[in-house]
């Protein structure tokens, strides 16, 4: 596929120049089902991307499948408690491992001709292997007899893989974010709610919604009786990090009122709310008593699904006596969502018009709506020449 179709010198200028005379990507990057397959052989496949939350993991002797970018992949923790992954199939015929998650695993066995694996991916055994009864218990340990092994890590309840096994260290990927949360003790949070949508609409309108605050007057303003758009922050971008946030003035019910705060949070943080995208997929926000993640799950050019997963402190996620407080924020993150699902479907909607191919953006609030098409356009033509 020629790639030059959508992403052109001319789109690259357009993306580079000043905000009020640019543009974000084409409509075809939201609609076209060619323009989607290749952004996941080079944006997904490429770069660490979010897999699962560690939580559904908890146990060892846990296999697990999931869908990541086309591939069906498996996660499993054993006794040593490191969570790896593995295409989930088997090396003998390619039948599909595992379909369904499973606990209490001491190795992995194929359905088709009974091959195992250990849950470090080795195979294990080869039942009439070199002819009736003719078992091969001791397999030549060799790398192309295993599971072919994905480049995974974990970030406290979040697991990340990487397909191509060329996007380096997770460490280094995941640095700048370590460095920005400085001061939030996220061994403090626990998971306490959780919601899903499916939505009409193409996943890079989830992640520019998310972190454009601009919609908030119109979209929600009973939000915007809470932190009015001149005391929200412009978006800002540093690499492969999208940022935003504000400082409140007083606590709102439906933000958890009550709930208990980060051990020995730093004063400044203690009234501040702020958002980030660990580009491509990873979204969240926090507050002095909260994080939660948000997950846009691309399923075709124009369905994605949405994952909300709320994180309280402490007693804060689960304890009777913040029940209230933390369903009113599981309540409020539903309603909000909600609201913007319906402007994601409707913006979804305008990119099959003839009438919009890449918009007129604002100064302030759009230059990080730039940055991420332009992080998108770099994944997928990694090797032009491009200045910017």
């Amino acid at each position: 596929m020629n790639k030059t179709q959508w992403l052109d010198e001319a789109l690259w200028q357009r993306l580079n120049a000043p905000t009020s005379e640019g543009s974000t990507l084409p409509n075809a990057a939201y609609i076209d089902p060619e323009f989607f397959q290749e952004e996941r052989e080079w944006v997904f496949k490429k770069n660490w991307v979010f897999a699962e939350f560690a939580h559904k993991l908890a146990e060892t002797g846990t296999v697990h499948p999931v869908q990541v970018a086309g591939q069906s992949l498996l996660l499993t923790k054993d006794t040593d408690g490191i969570i790896r992954a593995f295409h989930n199939v088997c090396i003998h015929r390619g039948a599909a491992l595992i379909k369904e998650s499973k606990t209490n695993c001491r190795n992995i066995v194929c359905p088709n001709h009974s091959w195992s694996y250990s849950l470090k991916g080795k195979l294990l055994a080869r039942p009439h292997f070199f002819g009736g009864d003719q078992h091969d218990t001791q397999p030549t340990d060799c790398v192309s007899s295993n599971l072919v092994e994905v480049h995974c890590d974990t970030w406290h309840d979040w697991i990340f893989v990487n397909l191509d096994g060329q996007a380096g260290a997770f460490s280094s990927h995941i640095a700048p974010i370590v460095e920005k949360l400085e001061g939030y003790d996220l061994e403090s949070l626990h998971l306490g709610g959780s919601l899903n949508f499916d939505i009409q609409a193409n996943w890079k309108l989830a992640i520019e919604n998310f972190i454009e605050p601009y919609h908030v007057f119109s979209c929600h303003p009973w939000l915007h009786s809470f932190v009015t758009m001149a005391e929200r922050d412009p978006p800002t971008f540093e690499d492969h990090i999208l940022s935003c946030g504000y400082t409140f003035k007083e606590t709102d019910p439906t933000r958890g009122e009550g709930l208990p705060y980060f051990p020995n949070l730093p004063d400044h943080k203690k009234n501040r709310g702020e958002w980030y995208v660990l580009f491509p997929n990873f979204a969240f926000e926090i507050f002095p008593d909260q994080l939660v993640v948000f997950i846009p799950t691309p399923i075709d050019a124009g369905v994605s699904k949405e994952t909300i997963s709320l994180y309280f402190v402490g007693d804060g996620a689960h304890s009777e006596q913040y029940h209230h407080a933390r369903n009113a924020v599981i309540k409020n993150w539903h309603d909000l969502n909600l609201e913007d699902i319906g402007i994601l479907e409707r913006m979804q909607e305008g990119r099959l018009s003839d009438g919009f191919d890449g918009g007129v953006l604002s100064p302030y609030w759009d230059p990080v709506q730039q940055h991420f098409a332009r992080l998108i356009y770099q994944a997928m033509v990694p090797t032009s020449s491009m200045g910017g």
